[in-house]
């Protein structure tokens, strides 16, 4: 067998914790505790992918490395790293692992994309979202 594996090295991971409620899909990025929603999961990604963008330029515009990194709640992670396993464990025995209910993914951001990030200008760097009221 000679299977290869992609190897990518990212300067910026943030682990994101997916679930489903009330019908519509929930992206959670435990690094920074924002929270996105979607028809879809795809779309809930993007969302939050969206907010990420918004929240490091807003960052960057304000010089203030803090607005980047607020943490959620030690349960989110713990069901991160439960989720993760249980993903792991479905590759290996697949039979064996139970229903997930969650997912554990991580959205990467290279050293370029970031650079990108700051060399738009700030009327630039907001991407505006529809606003929704639940």
């Amino acid at each position: 067998m000679n299977a290869t594996m992609e190897t990518n090295v990212y300067d910026f991971q943030i682990r994101v914790l997916l679930s489903k409620d009330n019908g519509k899909f929930v992206a959670h990025a435990l690094e920074m505790d924002l929270v996105a929603y979607g028809k879809t999961e795809k779309e809930a990604i993007r969302e939050l992918t969206n907010l990420i963008r918004n929240q490091i330029s807003f960052a960057m515009e304000k010089r203030e490395d803090h607005l980047m990194y607020f943490r959620a709640p030690n349960e989110y992670f713990e069901q991160w790293e439960k989720a993760h396993a249980a993903a792991l464990q479905g590759m290996v025995a697949p039979g064996k692992s139970a229903t997930i209910h969650l997912k554990a993914i991580s959205l990467c951001f290279s050293q370029r994309e970031l650079k990108q990030l700051r060399k738009l200008s700030p009327s630039q760097r907001f991407e505006l979202s529809p606003l929704v009221c639940a």
